[in-house]
């Protein structure tokens, strides 16, 4: 039978609402240092963060200090910490020494309540060979873990729904991850591979959130929910300024156009750089309510409509019933 699809998402102590989003915090093609976001999402008491255990790693000795204690406060005021490996920046950052002993002792040291598994950027070819490839990630990192370890799961894009499905069932996690940039070229065909990923978990006898890695363009978000994922992740926040009114992505320079739409266009205390990012996570937290009300209702059009985008709605509903 196919499990019903959940909005709500128990972590520790407490409870997430699905679909959400983390703001990813990296030092990779972003304006500040990572200590700074960190603090910022705490000051705010964002409900939720993604960390990279590679930014904590290659921190000074100060900011690791800083990020250490910005980190408990935050799962002590209820927020959802969930640290990633740091591959993604170990690799841009062109670091051959960045390995899974290094993660180990980040994941257990500073606070999480969720952490990727160190996962592996070369799988095997084969559904059955990467699904054992990501067990056994999994297990190996939750001997070493402060949070619960979440399944990455890398492949071709024909592989992942078996792929997905297989870890699924060996691991009944709470939270399984594929990352966007393997689900196809455009968003249509991406937002098929949602599907079928999502009709094989739908296979196993709980219902597993789905994760996207790198998805933080709202049109996508909404594209990818309807198609049936639950988390994501991205550095959109932090890298672009969000038009509230429409729901569009600009230079983050081009604040100016839109800075009036909340109230840290006219603040005096905050600076710049953190008067845009409390401008986004205002957008960010208002749009996954509202995205979140939509889909309950089985009315994913209010989105659409709501940011004038209807025509876009007409292509994802052709490519989910050409999916089909």
């Amino acid at each position: 039978m196919k499990a019903k699809r959940q909005y709500d998402f128990p972590v520790a102590e407490t409870t997430l609402s699905l679909p959400c989003f983390f703001p990813s915090v990296s030092s990779v093609k972003t304006n500040l240092v990572p200590v700074d976001y960190i603090e910022l999402l705490y000051a705010a008491a964002h409900p939720l963060f993604l960390v990279s255990a590679f930014d904590i790693a290659n921190s000074s000795p100060e900011h690791r200090d800083r990020i250490k204690n910005a980190l408990s406060r935050s799962k002590e005021q209820g927020s959802v910490i969930l640290m990633d490996s740091g591959n993604y920046e170990g690799f841009w950052k062109g670091d051959p020494y960045w390995a899974v002993n290094n993660y180990h002792t980040i994941c257990g040291t500073y606070e999480n309540n969720l952490c990727f598994c160190y996962d592996n950027q070369g799988p095997p070819e084969i559904a059955e060979a990467i699904a054992k490839d990501v067990e056994r990630s999994v297990l190996r990192d939750q001997e070493h873990a402060m949070g619960t370890v979440v399944p990455i799961v890398h492949g071709a894009k024909k592989d992942l729904p078996a792929a997905v499905k297989m870890v699924g069932e060996r691991l009944c996690p709470v939270l399984i991850a594929v990352p966007e940039r393997a689900l196809g070229e455009g968003i249509v065909e991406r937002t098929r591979s949602v599907q079928r990923i999502r009709r094989a978990l739908d296979e196993i006898a709980f219902y597993c959130p789905l994760h996207l890695l790198g998805t933080g363009n709202p049109i996508s978000i909404a594209a990818y929910a309807m198609a049936g994922a639950d988390s994501f992740d991205g550095l959109e926040w932090c890298q672009t300024v969000v038009d509230h009114e429409t729901g569009m992505l600009l230079h983050f320079q081009q604040w100016d156009f839109v800075k009036s739409q909340t109230q840290w266009g006219g603040n005096a205390v905050l600076p710049f750089i953190q008067s845009v990012l409390m401008h986004n996570l205002q957008f960010y937290n208002q749009f996954m309510q509202d995205l979140r009300n939509a889909l309950m209702d089985d009315m994913p059009q209010r989105i659409f409509e709501r940011y004038a985008w209807e025509n876009r709605f007409k292509m994802i509903i052709d490519a989910l019933r050409e999916g089909g």
